[in-house]
């Protein structure tokens, strides 16, 4: 109900307009957002409705949706391929950061996959072990970072060129060179697999995904857009701050 009053209130009784945090920005998917009829998921947009998922070529119908921790949640299965695909993300310049909200169920196994148009050398992001890992396909050693908390779980990565960060659980981002490089052009993102390949089933990991940022052409560690996300998702826990 709203009222009207015909007068002049004093300052005082003005209240202030509502302040609203900045969000991390990027492009955003949420479990909660992904279509499903009759127990099959039909289709997964991001929030702004420009980018849209297909699955993963071996992925016939293998992932479900379930809620986790009050969170709607992609639910992939362990030597199953569950996952889901965006293609076409262009790169301007060599820099690409990303992160995955998630709860490992046993081991998580590969969750996010960049992968170029033109070549073979992708770049993935992994949880087994009471690690989280990035890593180029052709590069010797991985980037690790301890991850041993259980429920649910922020994993943000940035690579500019060869330059590896990795930032677990809100904690300070950890780097490393790489021998390998990111180029600028055409990539696909690929959510709890390597590629359309059938097989590698070993890097195939059981996870509840809750969700994804994608940010092109931007290395979040470099200016507010990391504490932003993990303020975000500290408020999205279970807990809440």
């Amino acid at each position: 109900m709203t009222i009207f009053l015909d007068m002049d209130l004093p300052f005082g009784a003005l209240l202030p307009e509502a302040h609203v945090e900045p969000g991390p920005g990027g492009i955003l998917f949420d479990a909660a957002d992904i279509a499903v009829q009759d127990e099959v998921i039909t289709g997964w947009s991001d929030q702004s409705g420009q980018w849209h998922t297909r699955p993963a070529e071996p992925n016939t119908g293998n992932a479900q949706v379930e809620v986790f921790d009050g969170r709607t949640s992609l639910h992939t299965r362990d030597g199953v391929n569950c996952g889901y695909v965006v293609e076409g993300l262009h790169l301007s310049v060599p820099v690409f950061s990303m992160a995955i909200a998630f709860a490992p169920l046993g081991r998580a196994g590969t969750v996010l996959t960049l992968n170029p148009k033109d070549g073979r050398d992708y770049l993935f992001l992994t949880e087994e072990n009471g690690s989280a890992e990035l890593k180029f396909r052709d590069d010797e050693a991985p980037l690790a970072v301890p991850c041993e908390e259980r429920g649910q779980v922020l994993l943000c990565a940035s690579v500019r060129g060869g330059q590896l960060s990795l930032g677990v659980n809100g904690g300070l981002p950890q780097r490393r060179s790489s021998s390998s490089l990111v180029q600028a052009g055409l990539h696909d993102l690929y959510i709890g697999c390597r590629s359309d390949r059938a097989g590698i089933k070993k890097t195939l990991g059981a996870a509840l995904i809750s969700r994804i940022w994608l940010w092109p052409d931007e290395d979040v560690f470099a200016g507010e857009t990391y504490a932003r996300l993990v303020h975000m998702w500290q408020k999205d826990g279970p807990d809440g701050i």
